[in-house]
């Protein structure tokens, strides 16, 4: 799969060059993505792409993780059109969406069970996740912060959104 640069909502990302540090903020996509098996791999390959070009290398392992656990729930759950969209604000913003205005729940899966356990790893390791309802569907993201020190990754600090409603751990 082909991956265009990111992009600016005013004005194209020169080529090679990072997203500043400041309140600017750059976006990529949307990325169409394929509704079969090799969904998960193009948008990881999407990752990897955009967030070396905006200097966030350190992000890809779990950014990968994550995109292919909300993939895989929009394949498996939802239909419709998958895409990809990401954002550069102090960190990263990746958002999944798909055609069905369904929110997810996180599963309460038990110890046999193959699956049921993606909300909870996205809960674990994003600084921020939660879902909006479109026009046409829902997105469902995720954040992760470029510093290892910034708040967000522990426990009382955990907060995501759905629909308008916060949730916590």
């Amino acid at each position: 799969m082909a991956v265009p640069g990111p992009q600016r909502p005013a004005a194209a990302l020169p080529s090679g060059a990072a997203a500043p540090t400041g309140v600017e903020s750059f976006v990529g996509g949307p990325w169409p993505l394929p509704w079969s098996p090799t969904a998960c791999s193009s948008a990881r390959a999407v990752i990897r792409d955009v967030l070396r070009q905006w200097g966030l290398d350190d992000l890809v392992p779990t950014a990968e993780l994550l995109v292919s656990e909300l993939v895989s729930n929009a394949l498996r759950h939802a239909s419709g059109p998958v895409h990809l969209t990401l954002e550069r604000v102090s960190g990263l913003r990746c958002l999944v969406g798909d055609g069905t205005p369904d929110l997810p729940r996180p599963a309460d899966a038990g110890p046999e069970d193959e699956s049921g356990r993606g909300l909870v790893l996205v809960d674990t390791l994003a600084a921020r996740w939660g879902c909006e309802r479109g026009p046409e569907g829902k997105s469902v993201w995720f954040e992760l912060s470029d510093d290892p020190c910034a708040p967000g990754l522990g426990d009382d600090a955990k907060e995501g959104r759905h629909d308008g409603l916060r949730h916590g751990r």
